[in-house]
């Protein structure tokens, strides 16, 4: 065999012992930061449920990455009054210039949020066209209360 292919084995393998030192921590931030958006929406949304507009419930669901193997995050689900559901549904922590991501998700239909570095910075993600980097704004009570006006007038 080559130099070079032994040279790349050896990197990859570097790359991998790397990561499975990092993985408790990096497992630690995002069920860290999956919780704190959770407990978030909670309190935000917390003032309706006593009302009786909509119902809060969460569960662990289980999620398998490649980098931080099978683990359990919380997903958040909402339903309202009017029959329309949603739920918030981690999907990964192995996202390009994010520490992870999370779909909003309701009949086929979803939206983006990812969290960057930090673990409390949350971001709706919204790819405008096949190409080039998606439009984000941030995620705070009123972005929230604006994104589910809309999804209720649908």
């Amino acid at each position: 065999m080559t130099k070079q292919l032994e040279e790349l084995l050896q990197r990859k393998k570097l790359e991998q012992d790397r990561a499975a030192i990092d993985r408790p921590k990096r497992l630690e931030e995002w069920r860290f930061a999956c919780s704190g958006l959770i407990d978030r929406t909670r309190r935000w949304l917390s003032p309706l449920e006593e009302k009786g507009y909509l119902t809060l419930s969460s569960e662990l669901i289980s999620i398998r990455e490649e980098q931080l193997g099978e683990y359990e995050a919380p997903m958040l689900h909402v339903a309202f009054l009017t029959g329309r559901n949603l739920s918030f549904k981690p999907v990964g922590q192995s996202v390009i210039g994010a520490l992870g991501r999370v779909d909003i998700v309701s009949s086929g239909e979803s939206v983006v949020m990812l969290v960057f570095r930090g673990g409390d910075q949350w971001e709706f993600a919204k790819r405008e066209s096949r190409y080039g980097s998606p439009r984000t704004w941030p995620y705070n009570e009123q972005s929230l209360e604006d994104f589910l006006t809309a999804f209720l007038e649908d």
